[in-house]
């Protein structure tokens, strides 16, 4: 009796063994197919796009071409037909002088030359004569050589008289100063009325259609920065608002005390809204890469057989091997290649994650 009650106990216990086996199984059966859940910040879509490199810049802008008139004789400033901000036209009269002094000082060495030729008219006659006398022994060697020394003379002061009149007629032009270009008048510290010396500054005229940016760059980053490289700039005063530069310069040496190098850039203004002045910040972007595949550097995993991602494919990670391109380190992502567009990537720093686990990600 004892013995078929153990037997009946042992039997009871097997089957209940069993059926708890099977529940388990039949449970994480039921349970496979939802696998890890993972939110949707933990993986990225692969998509093409265009990426490059920012630099970013800063500084005020400045016309690129201006021109500072000064005066080139003392005088007295009889005509100042233009003031600060007038539009002036290539040509345009800016300042006229008084150069009466000048024209009489013209007229006086030119005085001075006529009564030079006539002497050296002269001069000539005396040197022919006494050349004619000393071949008939009719005067002596000396007084020939006398009267060629007094026309060497002559001709000596009428060159320097000559130079004295191209002197002054050449400051004679600069008693009237004319606009070299098309342009607006950015200065203008003299008055009408003023007697000024020379080297005085009269005004300022600078070129608003073509604009340039001296902004300082990082040494570090500075080997990344090219010629012709284009630039967008956005201008205090514009909001919402770019406009296109392009490098135009470097400099060869950093800013003396900081860890900046000059670089300018360049901007047309043909509609004149730019003023010197404003200031400006921009985005140069080097290594441009077009329609090239980024995902995040956490997404990069590595193993004996290299460098790879996990992609999730039908609810399963996958290992998708990929060669690695450029990277962007100021936003955290590199290029690669052998992931489609489109492909579901793990970017999260999530190490425990193998290839062949099931996943579901939320709202995906």
């Amino acid at each position: 009796m004892t013995l078929f009650r153990s037997h009946s106990t042992a039997t009871i216990l097997v089957a209940m063994t069993m059926a708890w086996t099977f529940a388990t199984q039949a449970a994480a059966q039921d349970a496979k197919p939802d696998g890890i859940e993972l939110s949707r910040v933990d993986v990225s879509t692969a998509i093409k796009q265009d990426m490059a490199t920012e630099v970013r810049i800063a500084g005020s802008l400045t016309p690129i071409r201006r021109s500072t008139l000064t005066a080139r004789i003392s005088s007295t400033i009889l005509e100042l037909p233009v003031k600060i901000g007038d539009v002036v036209k290539a040509g345009d009269l800016l300042v006229r002088f008084d150069t009466e002094a000048l024209t009489s000082a013209v007229a006086a060495r030119r005085a001075e030359i006529d009564s030079l030729n006539a002497q050296i008219e002269l001069a000539e006659s005396v040197l022919e004569r006494n050349t004619t006398l000393v071949e008939r022994r009719a005067a002596s060697e000396s007084t020939k050589l006398e009267a060629r020394a007094n026309l060497l003379n002559l001709r000596a002061q009428l060159r320097s008289k000559q130079t004295e009149v191209a002197d002054a007629e050449r400051a004679l032009t600069y008693g009237a100063l004319r606009a070299e270009f098309d342009g607006v008048v950015a200065s203008r510290p003299v008055d009408q009325g003023q007697t000024v010396p020379v080297n005085t500054e009269l005004m300022t005229i600078v070129d608003l259609s073509r604009m340039e940016v001296d902004a300082g760059v990082p040494t570090s980053r500075i080997p990344l920065v090219q010629l012709k490289q284009p630039v967008e700039l956005t201008v205090e005063g514009f909001p919402g608002r770019t406009f296109a530069g392009e490098v135009i310069r470097i400099s060869p040496t950093a800013v003396a005390g900081s860890r900046a190098v000059r670089v300018f850039i360049a901007l047309g203004n043909d509609d004149g809204l730019l003023r010197g002045g404003m200031f400006t910040t921009g985005v140069l972007k080097v290594d441009n890469q077009k329609g090239v595949i980024a995902l995040p550097a956490a997404a990069i995993r590595h193993d004996a057989d290299g460098t790879f991602v996990l992609k999730i494919d039908g609810g399963v990670l996958r290992r998708q091997a990929v060669d690695l391109g450029m990277s962007w380190t100021d936003r955290n992502l590199v290029q690669v290649s052998g992931v489609a567009e489109g492909d579901v990537v793990i970017t999260a720093p999530l190490p425990d994650l193998v290839a062949g686990t099931a996943v579901r990600v939320e709202d995906l």
